[in-house]
């Protein structure tokens, strides 16, 4: 496969308006633009310095933007739709339950151990789950 396509802070923001309007809502303010830019660059980071493959960049993009808490709200409903989006420009596809994928954003918010260990767990899990498109 080519380069590796990634997410910019503008296709974040777009995609947060239109997972908004989806539910029924009302896209929510950007509290903080330094932290959702922070939250996508971690996948060019780790594919720079770790040589990360594509799912571990998809799992650190989730959640940076889960974590980052950059909107008012639905920060980790843009998480799952960027991981979605991310995953498809670059040929793969989510092919679990998406209300799994919702409940390990879930617990990632709710971790009781480190965030280091609750990525991992995430990258584990999502390995399973992801296919050539």
């Amino acid at each position: 496969m080519g380069e590796t396509r990634y997410l910019g802070l503008l296709d974040v923001i777009a995609l947060h308006a239109a997972v908004m309007e989806r539910t029924g809502r009302a896209p929510a303010p950007l509290r903080s633009e330094a932290l959702l830019e922070s939250a996508i660059m971690r996948p060019r980071t780790a594919a720079h310095y770790e040589g990360a493959d594509l799912v571990r960049q998809c799992v650190l993009l989730v959640v940076g933007i889960a974590q980052a808490q950059a909107f008012l709200d639905g920060n980790k409903r843009t998480a799952f739709a960027a991981a979605d989006v991310f995953l498809r420009l670059n040929g793969l596809a989510f092919s679990g339950d998406a209300l799994d994928l919702a409940q390990q954003l879930e617990r990632i918010a709710m971790r009781s151990g480190s965030l280091e260990e609750a990525t991992a767990d995430v990258e584990e899990w999502l390995r399973g789950r992801v296919a050539r498109l």
